[in-house]
């Protein structure tokens, strides 16, 4: 599945000033994202994804993420090795027996992060390489685990019957079903087509016993309205729609459903 990368920019926005300002930034193995925030009104004033992971690397290309003074800086990395466990369980002290349940290699490094509204400490792997050059970009950046930005947004705002959480991504699928505060089930798939997407899907309601006739997909994710995603997913469920709440405070050109992955993060 391809997706059509967002280049918006606040026209009031000067980046030469952005002391009170927050930076985040998304990681994935070949590409980076990235928005800037104002902490106070939670407005994104900046928001750039579908870029070259290299181009962080080089600072002359990315200058105004490097040069600026920025009050915060939050890296949220996406990975496939990752494994959730209920606070109620979560010891520091049994962090290593939990590490049995992610894919672990030697240029890994362990990671923990807490998902505040969905009762959850989630352990995760990154290559220390990228953390490594990470440290040595920003000073005592803030490392995340990029789900978190949409899970955290849906938890906050979860809508009224039986809905079923899409967050749509190149080659990727992510599902969330949260159960009142709580995450009942949370994973991610590789997904390349329609097919793919609609099977996974499928599979994860029939796994909760969630009838698709009685059942709303939400979508999130770089779609738009009446897409393709969106129009063959209607042929299995009951309602498809995308994730859209009454009280966004955005700047009207960017979609609630686009930049979902921003908004819970820090």
């Amino acid at each position: 599945m391809h997706f059509v990368p967002i280049n918006f920019s606040d026209p009031g926005f000067n980046p030469a000033y952005t002391a009170d300002f927050e930076l985040l930034v998304i990681i994935n193995q070949h590409h980076f994202g990235y928005a800037v925030r104002h902490p106070a009104t939670q407005r994104l004033v900046r928001v750039s994804t579908g870029n070259e992971l290299d181009e962080l690397w080089r600072q002359q290309e990315v200058a105004e993420l490097i040069a600026s003074n920025y009050k915060k800086v939050n890296i949220a990395i996406e990975t496939q090795s990752f494994c959730l466990i209920p606070n109620a369980v979560f010891t520091n002290e049994d962090l290593l027996d939990y590490t049995k349940f992610l894919v672990v290699k030697e240029a890994n490094v362990i990671l923990t992060d807490q998902m505040e509204s969905g009762q959850n400490t989630v352990i995760f792997t990154a290559p220390a390489e990228i953390i490594h050059k990470i440290t040595a970009l920003y000073d005592s950046p803030k490392i995340e685990f990029a789900p978190k930005g949409w899970i955290k947004a849906v938890m906050q705002t979860q809508l009224l019957g039986q809905n079923l959480y899409l967050y749509l991504d190149e080659n990727r699928l992510q599902l969330l079903f949260p159960e009142g505060e709580n995450i009942r089930f949370y994973n991610q798939f590789d997904c390349s087509n329609l097919d793919e997407l609609v099977y996974y899907t499928a599979l994860v309601a029939e796994q909760l016993k969630l009838k698709p006739a009685e059942t709303t997909l939400i979508l999130c994710g770089r779609i738009e309205e009446g897409s393709e995603q969106q129009l063959y997913l209607q042929q299995f469920f009951g309602k498809v729609n995308l994730f859209n709440l009454a009280d966004f405070r955005q700047h009207t050109a960017l979609k609630q459903h686009q930049v979902t992955n921003f908004l819970g993060l820090g």
